[in-house]
């Protein structure tokens, strides 16, 4: 069973040399959207950010993994995806390029199923999370591929992922929703998610919708009792912490009979 406990943590991590740097195109286009850093081996989550116009820029690596093989994960059209392999280098600027049809790290292997379930921690309660959950196996002969990818579901947080595997060990991700970005007089709706254009930690989800503001207003954080607050326009939006993924691990698939 996976379990998965959101915490937040005031302290920020150091700040070191060691980056990435490139140019991202997912399908000939250039890439906007979140990118998660990976680190091959105990698939250690590394860093997040949001990217406009393919451009990279991955900071904060840690010296321990300066030397270390890195994926970069996307999300597209309810897939993950992931670009080649790449090592932290404060010179190279690395041409990265993914393609939604196939090709390099597409799972192979047999039908299997692993279960579990979600939970989030809310007001200091456990409860249900519908999250985005994606399978990644480390497969004997030492290669990785994601191998599938689910929503637990939001009543319950049970989840069922349809997987394939070569017998190796599979990690499970839970990621967080981050919506888009915030844009003046873009029209809402309740249950939208919107994060800041500068990234302050948290992302907002629409409780009454409307229009956006001409000016981005200014943000708060989610204290545990002021979280929800009414904007220009009368839209009511509820703060909520971004956490880095959560991963699970290693397990092994339940092959299917």
């Amino acid at each position: 069973m996976f379990t998965a406990s959101w915490h937040l943590f005031s302290e920020k991590p150091p700040a070191y040399a060691n980056q990435i740097v490139g140019k991202l195109t997912v399908d000939g286009l250039l890439y906007e959207g979140i990118v998660f850093a990976l680190a091959v081996g105990k698939l250690q989550y590394i860093s997040g950010q949001h990217v406009k116009n393919g451009n990279v820029h991955i900071q904060s690596i840690p010296e321990r993994y300066s030397t270390k093989t890195l994926n970069l994960l996307i999300f597209k059209d309810g897939r993950a995806l992931a670009s080649e392999p790449v090592t932290p280098d404060n010179v190279v600027v690395y041409d990265l390029v993914i393609s939604t049809s196939g090709g390099g790290g597409a799972p192979t292997g047999d039908p299997a199923t692993i279960t579990g379930k979600v939970e989030r921690v809310l007001d200091n309660q456990a409860e249900p999370a519908a999250r985005q959950l994606v399978a990644i196996e480390h497969k004997p002969d030492g290669s990785w591929a994601v191998t599938g990818n689910t929503t637990s579901d939001a009543e319950n947080g049970s989840y069922t992922l349809d997987v394939l595997t070569e017998g190796g060990d599979t990690f499970v991700l839970a990621v967080d929703e981050y919506g888009v970005p915030f844009t003046a007089t873009a029209a809402v709706v309740q249950g939208d998610i919107i994060h800041p254009t500068i990234p302050n930690g948290h992302v907002y989800r629409v409780e009454a919708g409307g229009t956006l503001p001409a000016t981005e207003p200014t943000w708060w954080i989610d204290t545990g009792t002021n979280h929800t607050r009414t904007i220009e326009g009368g839209i009511s939006l509820r703060a909520f912490p971004f956490y880095r993924p959560l991963v699970h691990g290693h397990i092994k698939a339940e092959p299917l009979p």
